[in-house]
């Protein structure tokens, strides 16, 4: 049932500013506080996705209330509103639903049958899990179950977690893991999305669940990672990205996993003193520094400021006629972020210059690079650790260029999420300053009161996309701002 209450405030700020004499309305999304519907409820909606349809934004979601999610409970539930903001709360998608346990509610909808499409992943028995698809000719329903066992290309390995997309050209198709192996693929929809072509483009990844679909400047992405069923510390967000909508997707790298060790130290401005960070000698080779910039520039020199206070020596061996090791200078290989893969630079020149307590190499080359790598050679460096005090970037007019940030990478480093969410959609967003591309993802374990059906959710601010068409990793905002079409 739609309710008509008048809302409390809202928590969110909206501000008005002029340009030219032109109102523009920009609007403010809070991560940090309870998003609340307009009877000053928290919105239970979770693993789901938000859309635009006419002049509103829907959220569809799980509602779990007071439970562990794994109840036979769990229900759909739809919230509408104007501004992202203010919510109102417009009912169950399903008024009638068979006995089992309800997950991942998306709808699409279908401009040549004018109907709203919902599809659901539900288990009859944990962990039996297929496909419902349901209609309604409004976007808040209530929807009436069409099917509710859809067959698909992978049925015989268990259905879990998905993602619906529709093109531009008004084909539908549906990312989604089986439970066996949680194998990730794309499928065709029928025309009128009531269930599939068995059109699979095969296997994409494993081992991974939550997949959302999107398509930007005629290429097609594809998100996903690692299960996390809940997790406090939440899920990464792969990127793929692919020409076809079904097949041919390339790994470009994780956007919401941190690549190594956070290593501040490195660009601290301290060049020459006694704070490092250490490279470690592994069966693989050297532990490597992956530096951030805050935009593509073309870089024309690197300076490494070593440290070599910690040489070991030989204590109490009387004939040896060194103490200590002669200084032997580590080679370094350069690498940068282009295309989702390290690409090897050349250098131009390798200069080594010594002070107390340390050395300082500089390299010159010219690439153009927002992300660059450093490893020690493992071949020619006999020591069981590297360490570094500062790395310092130079552009091409010898300009220091601003490090965004810096950690240590290796085979044995953890890789924990950036943003402790698990990946629920990837929202497209039109705003007033152009189409944007909105992560979100559920905050398991972030209620205060320890509510399941209370946990936040994350909206990340715009994701950053590169020339090459990569994505840039994401970052925690508490708020963000965003313009209102003046259409609108």
């Amino acid at each position: 049932m739609r309710k008509n209450r008048i809302g409390i405030p809202a928590l969110c700020l909206i501000i008005f500013c002029f340009n030219w004499g032109m109102a523009q309305q920009i609007l403010t999304v809070d991560n940090a506080s309870p998003r609340r519907d307009t009877d000053g409820q928290i919105v239970d909606a979770h693993d789901g996705r938000l859309i635009r349809f006419g002049d509103r934004f829907f959220w569809y979601g799980t509602a779990y209330g007071n439970t562990n999610g794994f109840v036979t409970s769990n229900h759909y539930r739809c919230y509408s509103s104007e501004d992202m903001i203010q919510w109102r709360y417009e009912g169950k998608l399903l008024s009638n639903q068979p006995k089992g346990v309800y997950y991942r509610p998306h709808v699409i909808y279908n401009s040549k049958t004018k109907k709203y499409v919902l599809w659901y992943n539900w288990y009859p028995r944990l962990w039996d899990g297929q496909f419902g698809v349901a209609v309604s000719d409004t976007p808040e329903g209530p929807f009436e179950i069409v099917n509710d066992n859809v067959e698909m290309a992978n049925s015989a390995y268990g259905l879990g977690d998905f993602g619906l997309f529709v093109d531009d050209d008004g084909t539908g198709y549906i990312s989604y893991n089986t439970i066996r192996d949680h194998m990730v693929s794309i499928e065709k929809l029928t025309p009128d999305y009531l269930g599939s072509t068995m059109e699979n483009g095969g296997i994409i990844a494993k081992h991974v669940e939550a997949g959302s679909q999107f398509r930007r400047n005629g290429k097609y992405y594809l998100l996903t990672d690692y299960t996390c069923c809940f997790c406090n510390s939440g899920s990464g967000a792969r990127v793929y990205i692919s020409d076809d909508p079904l097949s041919e997707y390339q790994f470009t790298g994780n956007i919401n996993r941190y690549p190594g060790r956070p290593a501040p130290e490195l660009y601290d401005s301290v060049a020459a003193g006694t704070s490092y960070s250490t490279l470690v000698k592994e069966p693989g080779g050297y532990q490597a520094v992956d530096i951030s910039l805050n935009a593509s520039i073309e870089i024309g020199q690197i300076e490494l400021f070593l440290f070599t206070g910690n040489r070991k020596g030989q204590c109490g061996e009387v004939s040896n006629p060194r103490v200590h090791p002669e200084f032997v200078t580590p080679a370094f290989a350069i690498e940068i972020w282009n295309a989702g893969e390290w690409n090897p630079i050349v250098p131009d020149t390798v200069s080594v210059s010594r002070y107390a307590l340390g050395e300082r190499l500089a390299i010159t080359f010219r690439a153009e690079a927002s992300r660059i790598r450093i490893k020690p050679d493992s071949s020619t460096t006999p020591f069981d650790a590297i360490y570094i005090n500062e790395v310092q970037l130079y552009d091409v007019e010898n300009h220091l260029l601003s490090i965004l940030e810096a950690f240590v990478t290796g085979d044995g480093i953890r890789q924990d999420p950036i943003i402790p969410a698990q990946q629920n959609y990837v929202m497209e967003l039109r705003t007033g300053e152009g189409t944007e591309y909105i992560w979100m993802g559920d905050l398991w374990g972030s209620a205060s009161d320890n509510i399941k059906g209370h946990d936040y959710q994350y909206w990340s601010a715009p994701l950053k996309f590169n020339r090459d068409g990569t994505i840039d990793r994401l970052k925690w905002h508490n708020q963000w701002k965003f313009i209102k079409p003046e259409d609108e």
